[in-house]
């Protein structure tokens, strides 16, 4: 569930035999005392707290979109951002038909999950010419010098309201 995305019928028939693991016994049979919505509901509302399959799957990827948008000292992350990102944000990336099956499946969650993310600049201690935090990549490439007292920029000094640099 973490590295392929799955189709809606495959989470729909993982969320079948959940619901006759609970609900039948040996003889398959079983009555429904409860249904399914009040299972599902979570633990701290007294509820069993059983997640859907899709939305437990999308949770799986979403670690992975987050690992890649932190950009984590993970080798995995290095090989599938140097092999399908091309050095754009991974909110704008994309995925063609060619691509690997986890790569596309990191997009089609990202994609789920993308109205829920908002731009931060943290701590403000990436560089801000050779460090990719804006959307459009490395701002040192675009432009054709960058001054000898710039060099060492970071992010904070340049977003910071008392920077000269605003």
């Amino acid at each position: 569930m973490q590295i392929a995305w799955l189709s809606q019928n495959i989470c729909v028939s993982i969320d079948q035999t959940t619901r006759n693991f609970i609900w039948r016994d040996a003889n398959n049979k079983g009555v429904h005392l409860v249904g399914w919505k009040k299972i599902a509901r979570p633990k701290y509302q007294g509820y069993i707290g059983i997640r859907g399959a899709r939305e437990t799957h999308i949770c799986l990827l979403g670690k992975l979109v987050s690992d890649m948008l932190q950009s984590s000292n993970k080798l995995w992350v290095d090989l599938i951002s140097d092999k399908y990102n091309d050095g754009v944000c991974l909110l704008y990336a994309t995925a063609r038909p060619t691509d690997s099956p986890t790569w596309s499946a990191i997009i089609h969650a990202k994609n789920c999950l993308e109205s829920g993310f908002s731009w931060r600049a943290g701590s403000g201690n990436s560089s801000f010419w050779y460090y990719p935090w804006s959307t459009i990549g490395y701002l040192g490439t675009l432009v054709p010098y960058i001054d000898i007292h710039d060099i060492h920029l970071s992010v904070k000094d340049v977003i910071a309201n008392s920077s000269p640099h605003t």
